[in-house]
């Protein structure tokens, strides 16, 4: 458990774009931005895969150049009012990142991104974040295995008669 009150939020890039862009799993996030005693974070390897998805978007007319332009404006907004904080990759994170990569890449598909997202997490640990949005499901169960609460916002949340409670 949390030694304080406040939540502490991580978002990976596949539950952030879902804050900017109508689909399933949006409603998750709005709740998530609408606890106003939150603090919310991503890492800077965040901001370009978010213009790399909606750049994505443009290319297969799913949103225009302007809703482009929008967006990532949206997103700028949200860093410079501080609803969302961005934690920095540096060089400890990218030994981490390998790290990870040999712990989990032989066997389980840890993208490159991946490792470096859940390095910029682990900097901060699970007694920092209380829960990590993540919509990947195999990204999820590694960030699981690597002692974080996650939310997918993508699955219905398990009700107590489901989880055995």
């Amino acid at each position: 458990m949390r030694e304080d009150d406040n939540q502490v939020y991580f978002f990976d890039t596949s539950a952030l774009v879902k804050r900017y862009h109508r689909e399933l799993g949006t409603d998750v996030m709005d709740a998530a931005f609408g606890d106003k005693d939150a603090t919310r974070m991503i890492s800077d390897i965040a901001v370009i895969e978010f213009y790399s998805a909606f750049a994505k978007k443009v290319r297969t007319r799913d949103i225009t150049e302007e809703d482009f332009q929008e967006t990532v404006k949206a997103l700028a907004e949200d860093i410079q009012s501080r609803a969302i904080q961005v934690a920095f990759f540096g060089d400890s994170e990218k030994k981490e990142a390998a790290l990870l990569i040999i712990k989990y890449g032989l066997s389980r598909n840890l993208r490159t991104l991946d490792a470096m997202q859940l390095a910029v997490m682990k900097k901060f640990g699970g007694r920092v974040i209380t829960y990590v949005y993540c919509a990947d499901r195999p990204f999820c169960a590694v960030v699981e295995e690597e002692g974080f609460s996650v939310i997918n916002p993508e699955q219905p949340p398990e009700t107590e008669a489901e989880s055995g409670e």
